[in-house]
């Protein structure tokens, strides 16, 4: 059991410099060159609205989990 708490720590925390680096490195990016350019920062965009709530929201579940067993 405290390996397994260790374990969802650990990814906790890389979780969150994961999503600080990403929100970082789509504030600092310079503006797109071309149509094509953009259409691709856009359906990334996307593609990462739905992606960072989804396991944002796993991670949340497993700490409710985690913290109901003990």
């Amino acid at each position: 059991m405290k390996r397994d708490r260790q374990d969802l720590i650990r990814n906790t925390v890389i979780w969150i410099a994961v999503v600080i680096w990403l929100v970082w490195g789509f504030f600092i990016q310079a503006p797109p060159e071309d149509a094509y350019n953009d259409a691709f920062r856009r359906v990334f965009t996307l593609i990462l609205a739905i992606v960072i709530p989804l396991i944002s929201g796993v991670i949340a579940f497993s700490w409710l989990v985690a913290l109901r067993r003990r």
